[in-house]
């Protein structure tokens, strides 16, 4: 009967820190698709060069060049007059150059940016170096919606790694007293090694490695529920990989792994000592 509590309370423990993996897991993956969102947005902003009239070809082949060798863009794309006379042409249903009589439509270089050059401060800078060149009439980009995309990615961000903090701190607790309580039973086991001459690494050992065990295989089965969950939900949503880099997810995975069982090894480590400090009589009123 005995040996069976015992069984039931290993795989309870099991059970719980699966769970609690399994939460904080969930919670890292909403963080890791959060950020690459923001990424995503920030990069979205673009900024439109427009080129002057009259400007030869070759020109404007030569600038497109110079702006791609700049390290912060990544990308640009050209767009003669005609190219945006036809692309607006099939958005009105109707060719503004038979009604005015000319094409009033102006070449020119749409650019986006890498994401952690997306701020106002940036952009502004890479406006006015590109205004300097002789080809550019005007650079045009929209402040109002750069500094409003980088006020709630910042809020974001924040929000979600003050929940990560405040979740792993909770883990931390709920998987310290589960494996307390695991060893608890054994309190007593624990003063008579000692009064026997057992050192406190010896009697430490095999708590702290099977807690150690506990530890990687919650975290392993809590990360085949988290791949499972990923893939059914990317079956519905493909574009959801998009945003979960297989890098991000291998990650996400070994971190949950790491924290199962270093947690799990560092309470067995204080949990033992615990009780290995109190007197007999102690133990009874604990």
């Amino acid at each position: 009967m005995k040996k069976n509590t015992f069984k039931v309370q290993t795989i309870s423990v099991y059970i719980s820190t699966t769970l609690v993996l399994l939460l904080l897991g969930i919670m890292g993956i909403m963080y890791t698709g959060t950020k690459s969102l923001s990424r995503n947005m920030q990069q979205n902003l673009t900024m439109s060069v427009v080129i002057k009239n009259g400007i030869k070809e070759a020109d404007i082949q030569k600038l497109k060049e110079n702006i791609d060798n700049d390290s912060r863009v990544h990308s640009s794309v050209y767009i003669s007059k005609e190219q945006a006379l036809a692309e607006e042409s099939e958005a009105l249903q109707a060719n503004p150059e038979e009604i005015l009589g000319y094409n009033p439509y102006e070449a020119s270089i749409e650019i986006t940016l890498h994401h952690e050059y997306s701020t106002n401060e940036h952009l502004a800078d890479i406006s006015e170096t590109i205004s300097e060149r002789k080809e550019v009439k005007e650079v045009i980009y929209q402040k109002e919606l750069a500094q409003a995309v980088n006020d709630n990615i910042s809020r974001i961000g924040m929000a979600m790694f003050t929940l990560l903090i405040m979740l792993t701190l909770i883990s931390w607790s709920l998987i310290g007293n589960l494996v307390r309580l695991s060893i608890y039973s054994k309190r007593f086991i624990l003063h008579t090694m000692k009064l026997v001459g057992a050192t406190w690494g010896f009697i430490r050992k095999p708590f702290i490695i099977k807690n150690m065990y506990i530890g990687l295989v919650s975290g392993i089965i809590a990360n085949i529920l988290l791949a499972t969950g990923v893939y059914l939900i990317a079956q519905e949503e493909p574009y959801i990989m998009t945003l979960l880099p297989a890098t991000d997810l291998i990650v996400t995975a070994a971190a949950v792994i790491l924290f199962g069982m270093t947690i799990c090894t560092l309470c067995a480590y204080i949990a033992v000592n615990s009780f290995l400090r109190m007197r007999k009589n102690d133990l009874y009123f604990i």
